[in-house]
Formats: C-alpha cells, sequence, structure tokens
C-alpha cells in the first residue's frame, strides 16, 4: 500500500514582497527533502496544498531518507524538474507541475550493496543545464550518468533513458566523500579524505579520464602537511569572472575548517585559501546575481558570507541553531536558503543576510534546491548583460572625455629666464635685477 503525504511548508510574506519588487509579482518556492523519505514544499505564500510524494511499504525508513537533491528545467517537457537520490540506492525524478503539484516520472535503481549505517550510496547528484542528463557518484567511485535518449519526446521514462556506468580509477582508501558535476555535463569533480584523495576532475565523456588534479598546501611552521580531507565542493556558474567556462572555476570546502577557490586555468593549488569557524565545513555556494560573493557553512551552524575580491568574511548569516546540511543560494534572485538538523527551513537575503522567513518542517532536513523557471533565468541574464553593456557605454564615455585635447598653458616670464640661464648665466642675472629694481619703483 502507498500513503500520499500532504506536506505544505509557508514561508513570511517579506519573500513574497523581495520577489515582487525584482520580478514582476513572482512567487518563490522551494523543495526540501527529509530523514524520513518525505519532500516538503515551502512558498511565500499558503495558497496551494501540494500532493509531494508516495513512498512504499518498507518497514525501515530511513532506507528511504533523502541524501541530495538537485532541480533543472526541461525545455522539452516545459516544466522543472527535480532528481532525488534516497539511501536505498535508487535515483528518483519528480516532475513540477502547476501550483506546486508533483508527481513520480522517473525511477532507477543502482546496483549497489545493501545500504548499511557506514555506506553512503550517493555523495553527489547533478543536474545538466538542460535537464536532460543526471550524473550520481556513490562513496566507492561508481558513477551513473543517465541521459535522454535523443529520439525520444525529451520524457524521463524506462525505456527512453540510457545509462552509463564507469568506476574512477584513482580512489584511495577512504573513498569519495563529494561530487559535483558541471551544468554543461562534461566534468565532473570529487575529493575524499586520506592521502591520495584531493580534488580532482575527470572527463564525463570520456568515462572518467583524468583532466586535472589539484597540488597540496605547501607545509605549515612545522613542517608538516595536514592530509586532504574534502567535504564538500561547488562550481562557479557562467560568468565574467571564468570567461563563459562553467567548469574551470570552483570553491571546495573542507573538514578542516578552511574554504578554498581553484581555477584550473591559473594554477594547481589554491588561489584563495581561508580559514572559517571552528568546525568542519558542510556546503558552499555562490551567489547568482554578485559574481564576487560566495556562502558557506559550518556544522556548528555558522553561514557567512564571503568576498572573493579580499577573501574576508563580509557578513554573517545568523538564526542557526544546528549543523547546516546545505546552503543554496536562488538561481536568479538575490536570496539564500538553508536547511539543516535544527527543522527550519530559512530564507535570508543575500544583500544584508536579513532572515526573510522561516518554516517548520518537524524533521531532520538534509537537502534543499530553489523551483526556477527557464524564463525567470533567462530574464535574469538579460538584466545583467544590459548592466554589463551599461557599464561599458560609461567606460567609452570616460574614455572619450579623457582624449579631448588639453589647453596649452602660457609660457611666463619665469620659464623664459629659466631658458636663458641654460644657455648663459650672465644674461639670467642681468634680467633679476632688472625685476627688482622695478619691484622698487612700484613700492615707492
Amino acid at each position: 500500500a502507498c500513503i500520499n503525504s500532504v506536506v505544505s511548508l509557508s514561508l513570511d510574506s517579506s519573500i513574497d514582497r523581495v520577489s515582487r519588487k525584482e520580478d514582476n509579482q513572482m512567487e518563490t518556492s522551494l523543495l526540501c527533502g527529509d530523514e524520513l523519505g518525505y519532500l516538503r514544499y515551502a512558498s511565500s505564500t499558503n495558497a496551494y496544498a501540494s500532493v509531494l510524494h508516495r513512498f512504499g511499504s518498507e518497514s525501515n525508513k530511513k532506507d528511504l531518507s533523502v541524501l541530495k537533491l538537485c532541480s533543472s528545467f526541461n525545455r522539452q517537457m516545459e516544466c522543472n524538474l527535480y532528481a532525488l537520490a534516497r539511501k536505498k540506492g535508487s535515483i528518483e525524478i519528480v516532475r513540477a507541475g502547476g501550483g506546486g503539484f508533483f508527481s513520480n516520472v522517473f525511477e532507477y535503481h543502482q546496483k549497489t550493496k545493501a545500504p548499511s549505517s557506514s555506506s553512503n550510496p550517493c555523495v553527489g547528484l547533478d543536474f545538466a543545464e538542460d535537464g536532460t542528463q543526471i550524473t550520481a557518484t556513490d562513496d566507492e567511485g561508481t558513477v551513473t550518468v543517465l541521459r535522454v535518449k535523443q529520439d525520444s519526446n525529451g520524457t524521463w521514462k524506462t525505456h527512453g533513458v540510457g545509462a552509463t556506468v564507469f568506476q574512477l580509477k584513482d580512489v584511495r582508501e577512504g573513498g569519495v566523500l563529494c561530487a559535483r558535476a558541471s551544468k554543461d555535463g562534461t566534468r565532473l569533480l570529487y575529493g575524499g579524505k586520506g592521502q591520495g584523495n584531493d580534488v580532482k576532475m575527470v572527463d564525463i565523456e570520456h568515462e572518467g579520464k583524468l583532466v586535472w588534479k589539484a597540488k597540496p598546501p605547501p607545509v605549515n611552521w612545522l613542517n608538516y602537511r595536514a592530509p586532504p580531507w574534502v567535504k564538500c565542493a561547488r562550481f562557479k556558474e557562467r560568468g565574467e569572472a571564468n570567461g563563459g567556462n562553467a567548469s574551470c572555476v570552483f570553491a571546495v570546502g573542507t573538514g578542516e575548517k578552511k574554504v578554498r577557490l581553484y581555477d584550473t586555468r591559473v594554477n594547481k593549488r589554491a588561489t584563495m585559501e581561508m580559514e572559517y569557524g571552528e568546525a568542519a565545513v558542510n556546503s558552499v555556494t555562490f551567489s547568482s546575481v554578485d559574481e564576487h560573493r560566495m556562502f558557506a557553512a559550518d556544522s556548528r551552524g555558522k553561514c557567512c558570507a564571503i568576498d572573493l575580491r579580499t577573501s574576508k568574511v563580509c557578513g554573517a548569516i545568523r538564526g542557526n541553531s544546528g549543523s547546516v546540511r546545505e546552503i543554496e543560494a536562488h538561481p536568479t534572485l538575490d536570496l539564500v536558503a538553508t536547511v539543516g538538523l535544527d527543522r527550519y527551513v530559512r530564507v535570508y537575503n543575500g544583500s544584508n543576510r536579513k532572515c526573510l522567513g522561516a518554516a517548520y518542517a518537524k524533521q531532520n532536513l538534509t537537502c534543499v534546491a530553489w523551483d526556477a523557471f527557464e524564463e525567470d533565468r533567462n530574464r535574469n541574464r538579460n538584466t545583467k548583460k544590459k548592466n554589463r553593456n551599461n557599464d561599458d557605454d560609461d567606460d567609452n564615455d570616460d574614455d572619450h572625455v579623457g582624449n579631448l585635447p588639453k589647453k596649452r598653458k602660457k609660457k611666463t616670464k619665469k620659464s623664459k629666464s629659466f631658458e636663458e640661464d641654460d644657455n648663459d648665466d650672465d644674461t639670467s642675472l642681468v634680467i633679476k635685477k632688472k625685476k627688482k629694481k622695478k619691484k622698487k619703483n612700484e613700492d615707492v
């Protein structure tokens, strides 16, 4: 027998006011998963009750806990799709309909061992930008790539999906702790704990060919180099900072309380490294509005905004009382959502870090994803281009003003005297004496 779970959370109306100011009365909403397997829908208005998901009659509900959650817009289906990975080893795709209605579309069971308390069948789950590819990675280094076949109508069905499975070759003892795929679906970033498990990047199209490997940080004042401990990672979206490339700039959070920023075009070592808090960093994300700002959260509830230009914390996000499992930035608006062990979903303003709304979910939350459609993303990209063009026009105007001919200064008598001084010293003395006599006559 199956049970229909109706779970709807209402956030504060201040989020709705922010969205109306920026995007023509657009309703902001998000989806989060918990340890019992429920998907919970939170929105800025309490206008809809949402049938979220069905889960089966298994006796052990902990096997159904949601580990990872991601979202993307499928252009052919013209709807938002959510992909979620459960602890029992299955990947499910959920479709978002009008008014927050969700229905199960596709389910894929990975060929993994029986789940145990220590194993993690999914450490990374990411949608491609076009919504036609999913990349999932487990703690043993097995990568599963699900693609919609080109001859289908773009719908996720069992007969219309092709699965590619390959094993990461260079995985040492300790396994993989985190893995992220780029938005274009061509690169996979992963890392773990222990010697040899530092950050690495492979090519998905060539089934795990090593493309880039990070160098270890330099030794400290005791001539000791700590073993790597990569807990979370995130690619930066296309922008001016990364030259429009979606797989060259990424951030990493470590269990050694550090946040690092890498650029594969510059060096194999981190271009930025900073100490963060007193606990392991659980999640990092980049702001979609400001290219020079990112956010990080640790296992003690500390959330902060980091300025990438100065490599310093520019503000704290307050209110979280427990470990923050994930922090996620809105793809179009200046909003940030956090979920964690305090069982609250909180939404903040990314600029002033003010809490705009919170909702109690009754269970420990594990992951969160925003409900943003392709039209909103295109609108945000167009506004960014307009702002960049306006800045370029202002710079051109400044350059035009700077190229105007300057007025020539008239030569004074002193300059003549100095020129004559270089030629003949005697003539300069005579000129100076005459000037003094004239001044005396004027005083009289």
